[in-house]
C-alpha cells in the first residue's frame, strides 16, 4: 500500500512481518520493520431444545476455540431480549411470551479480542389449538364459502366437517385456508378438528361455527325466434326457490351497444346485426342470494323476397315467378295476396297463377318465409289489360280441293296471330289456307294478341278424312291394256259398299260388296255372266255406299266433275 495508514486483511492466522518505508522531499529514505501476530478465530455455533407444547426453549453453547479460551457468550433470542454469559456459563433457558418462529443470535468473543457470530430460527411450540376463522356465516346455496385455518401449534391432522352429510375432509400439511360449498338451504355446524401425535398418542383439539345457508335461486330463461329486425323477447324461466321477492339483471351481449341491459321480469331486445350472442340473466333473491344463466342466442339473417310476374290479361291467367333468395336456411313457404285495402284473393306456393276478372292496377304482395321462421315481404303493383278473344271457323275441300282447309279468322280485338295447325306447320296469316296430306285428327291452335301483348287462344280438333268413289263408264274384255279388262269402282275410306249391274231387261248380271283394308273396292267385273261373255253394249250399274265418316255417297266428291254424271246409278258400255 502506499497510503499513510492502510487496513489489510489477513486471511490465515500466524506471524507477519510488515516492512514500511519512508521517503521525504529530497529522496532519503527510511525503513521501519515489526512483526506481528494474527490470531485464530473462534467458531461460535449452538444447539436448541423446545419442549413440547411449551414456549420454554433450552439453549447451550457449542462453539469451539482456536487461539484464546472464550471470555464471554452473548445471547439474543429474537424477541427484543439478550443475555451475555461469562465461562464456563453456556448454558441458557429463556422462555417465549408468545408461541412462533423466532431468529437466535448468539456472539463469542475469545481472550484475544476475537469475536464470531451465529444465528438460528426457532420454535417455541405451545399446545396445539384449533381456530379458525369464518367471515360469513350467512351464505348464499352454492356459494363457495371459504375458511381462514388459525390453528396453532405442532399438527399432524386437520379434519373438516362441514355438517351437511358430504364426507369430511383431512389434511396432513397445513393450508391457510379451505373452501367448502353448500348445495342445500339450511343451518349447518361446521366443525375443525386438529389431531397431534405426542409420544404415541393423539392429543386433539376441535373448534365449531355455525353456518346459515340461504336458498339461491336457479337462474334461467328462454327466447323466442329471433330474426333480424325484430324483437328478441326473453322469457324468465327462474326457479325462486322459495324466495318472494326477485330482481333480474340481464345482458343481451350485443358487442355494437352500451344499451343492451336490462332490469325487466321479460325483457325485449333488438340486435343491430345477425350473429350469435351470448345473453345472460343474474337473478337475485331478497337475500342477496344470485345465480347466473347463460345462452346464446342466434340472430338469423332474413331471406330476399323477390318476384316477376307474365303479362297480367283480364280473364286469362297470369303467372307469377318467385326468385327470393335464401340466406341460409331454405324457403319452406311463400304466401301471396292479391289486394291492399280490398282483397282480390290469395295465392301459395312458388309459382302460381291468378286470373283477374276485372281491368285495373292491383297491388300484389309476396312474403317468404324460411326454415328458422324468419320472413321477408316484397310487393309490387300489377295492371290488367283487355284481352282479345279468339275465335275461327274451317271451310273443308277449299277450291274444291280435298285436304286444303281455309281457316276464317272470326278473332275479336286482335293485332297478331299465331296459328299451329298439327301437322308440324305453323303461320302468321290472318286467315291461312292448310293442305293435309294424310288422314287424321288435327288440332288447330290459333293464338291471337292485342296491342297490349295479351293474348287470348282457342282450339278445334279437326278430322282429315280422304274420301270419294269413281265409276269407269267403259270397258273392253279383250283389249290389249290389262287395267282396262275389266270394270272396277276405284275409292278410298269406304265402310259400307254395295254395287250391282244390270242388263236391259234388269236382269242382275254381277253383284259385290267387298272391300279391302282401305275401304277401296275389292272385286271386278269381266263382263260375263255365269261363265259366258255379254254381248257388245250398254249395260246399267248402282252403287250403294257410306263413307266411314258417316257421310253417303252421292256421287259428288270433291274434284273436277265437268261433264260427269252425278248419281248414283248409271251406264257401262262393253267394248270388244
Amino acid at each position: 500500500s502506499t497510503l499513510i495508514n492502510p487496513s489489510h486483511i489477513y486471511t490465515l492466522p500466524g506471524f507477519y512481518t510488515i516492512n514500511l518505508t519512508s521517503t521525504d522531499q529530497y529522496g532519503c529514505t527510511t525503513t521501519a520493520v515489526k512483526m506481528i501476530e494474527v490470531n485464530a478465530l473462534p467458531v461460535a455455533s449452538f444447539t436448541w431444545v423446545n419442549t413440547l407444547f411449551s414456549t420454554s426453549v433450552n439453549f447451550t453453547s457449542t462453539s469451539s476455540i482456536a487461539a484464546a479460551a472464550i471470555a464471554q457468550y452473548a445471547w439474543n433470542f429474537g424477541d427484543g431480549t439478550s443475555q451475555t454469559l461469562l465461562p464456563p456459563n453456556n448454558t441458557v433457558m429463556h422462555v417465549y411470551a408468545h408461541p412462533g418462529y423466532y431468529t437466535v443470535s448468539l456472539a463469542i468473543t475469545d481472550k484475544n479480542g476475537c469475536t464470531s457470530i451465529t444465528t438460528s430460527v426457532i420454535l417455541a411450540s405451545p399446545m396445539p389449538q384449533a381456530a379458525m376463522d369464518v367471515t360469513d356465516t350467512i351464505i348464499c346455496q352454492n356459494y363457495s364459502l371459504t375458511i381462514a385455518n388459525k390453528s396453532s401449534g405442532t399438527i399432524n391432522q386437520w379434519i373438516w366437517n362441514w355438517g351437511d352429510g358430504t364426507p369430511s375432509v383431512t389434511d396432513t400439511t397445513f393450508h391457510s385456508t379451505v373452501s367448502h360449498i353448500y348445495t342445500q338451504p339450511g343451518q349447518y355446524h361446521l366443525t375443525l378438528k386438529i389431531i397431534t401425535i405426542y409420544n404415541g398418542n393423539p392429543i386433539s383439539d376441535s373448534v365449531s361455527r355455525t353456518v346459515k345457508v340461504m336458498a339461491s335461486p336457479v337462474a334461467g330463461f328462454m327466447s323466442d325466434k329471433n330474426c333480424f329486425g325484430e324483437r328478441t323477447v326473453f322469457f324468465d324461466t327462474t326457479n325462486a326457490n322459495g324466495s318472494a321477492y326477485m330482481r333480474y339483471l340481464w345482458n343481451f351481449g350485443d358487442p355494437a351497444s352500451e344499451t343492451d341491459t336490462s332490469t325487466y321480469h321479460n325483457p325485449a331486445y333488438t340486435y343491430g346485426s345477425i350473429g350469435t350472442f351470448d345473453a345472460s340473466l343474474i337473478a337475485i333473491n331478497q337475500y342477496g342470494c344470485t345465480d347466473t344463466a347463460t345462452r346464446q342466442v342466434r340472430v338469423n339473417g332474413l331471406p330476399d323476397a323477390k318476384f316477376s310476374n307474365s303479362m297480367a290479361c283480364k280473364g286469362n291467367p297470369t303467372y307469377f315467378f318467385e326468385h327470393s333468395q335464401a340466406y341460409t336456411e331454405p324457403i319452406m313457404h311463400w304466401g301471396w295476396r292479391i289486394g291492399e285495402n280490398q282483397i282480390s284473393g290469395w295465392m301459395e306456393g312458388q309459382s302460381p297463377s291468378f286470373t283477374f276478372d276485372t281491368l285495373g292496377v292491383y297491388h300484389v304482395v309476396l312474403s317468404v318465409t324460411d326454415a328458422n321462421g324468419c320472413i321477408d315481404t316484397t310487393s309490387r303493383n300489377i295492371t290488367v289489360y283487355p284481352s282479345p278473344y279468339s275465335a275461327f271457323s274451317i271451310e273443308e275441300n277449299y277450291r274444291n280441293e280435298q285436304g286444303s282447309v281455309l281457316l276464317n279468322n272470326g278473332s275479336l280485338d286482335g293485332t297478331d296471330y299465331y296459328w299451329i295447325f298439327g301437322n308440324g306447320e305453323t303461320s302468321t296469316v290472318e286467315s291461312p289456307v292448310v293442305t293435309y296430306a294424310e288422314d287424321g285428327t288435327y288440332r288447330i291452335q290459333l293464338y291471337t294478341t292485342n296491342k297490349f301483348g295479351c293474348t287470348d287462344s282457342t282450339a278445334i280438333d279437326y278430322t282429315m278424312l280422304y274420301k270419294g268413289l269413281w265409276v269407269p263408264n267403259a270397258f273392253t274384255p279383250s283389249g290389249p291394256v290389262q287395267s282396262t279388262r275389266y270394270w272396277k269402282p276405284v275409292g278410298i275410306n269406304l265402310a259400307l259398299y254395295k254395287v250391282a249391274v244390270y242388263d236391259r231387261w234388269n236382269g242382275l248380271l254381277w253383284t259385290s260388296d267387298k272391300l279391302d283394308e282401305k275401304g277401296s273396292p275389292l272385286e271386278s267385273w269381266d263382263g260375263t255372266y255365269k261363265g259366258n261373255p255379254c254381248q257388245v253394249g250398254t249395260y246399267v250399274w248402282k252403287i250403294t255406299a257410306i263413307f266411314r265418316d258417316g257421310t253417303i255417297w252421292e256421287n259428288k266428291d270433291a274434284g273436277h266433275h265437268e261433264g260427269m254424271p252425278e248419281s248414283t246409278s248409271g251406264t257401262i258400255t262393253i267394248i270388244r
